[in-house]
């Protein structure tokens, strides 16, 4: 597997959303820039890393479970808890579309969460929106006057079936 491909089944596995909603064939597909943000942000080689024992693991786990993904980033985790806080920071850009950054100090900003948003598609793009059943202001593809009917079911916002 390729490392864009591993990106996407981990990315699978931590958001529960299915890989045609975080990778789809058309120009709304952010896992590239979120791939590159994942290495750069990510202290030197930690990304690739990761995305190494990622692969290795699901190499190993045998037949076809369901919710494989998921299963893939437990035994992640239970090897390498040191890979859970960045795997949770790609977890909010997935969601949030920005990167957090939490301070690490004994001053009063200790544990805060500070976010940059890396780009206007990142934002209109996460995937909280999905989750919320809404759209991010100032951008919708919803027609004029969507109000007025019923909402859709969650599983049309999410791409999953519920």
């Amino acid at each position: 597997m390729d490392p864009m491909d591993t990106f996407i089944s981990l990315s699978v596995g931590l958001t529960g959303f299915k890989r045609e909603a975080l990778a789809p064939d058309d120009s709304t597909n952010m896992t590239p820039v979120y791939l590159a943000t994942f290495r750069d942000r990510v202290s030197k080689g930690e990304a690739d890393s990761i995305l190494a024992w990622y692969q290795s693991i699901d190499n190993k786990l045998t037949g076809n479970p369901p919710n494989r993904e998921e299963r893939v980033v437990e035994l992640l985790f239970a090897n390498k808890p040191e890979f859970e806080f960045p795997c949770r920071q790609l977890l909010f850009l997935w969601y949030a579309g920005a990167w957090p950054t939490v301070i690490d100090t004994p001053a009063a900003t200790h544990g805060q969460t500070f976010s940059e948003v890396i780009s206007a598609d990142s934002y209109i793009q996460g995937l909280v929106w999905r989750v919320m059943q809404s759209h991010p202001m100032g951008s919708t593809t919803y027609h004029y006057g969507y109000w007025a009917n019923p909402p859709p079911p969650l599983s049309a916002y999410l791409e999953n079936p519920v």
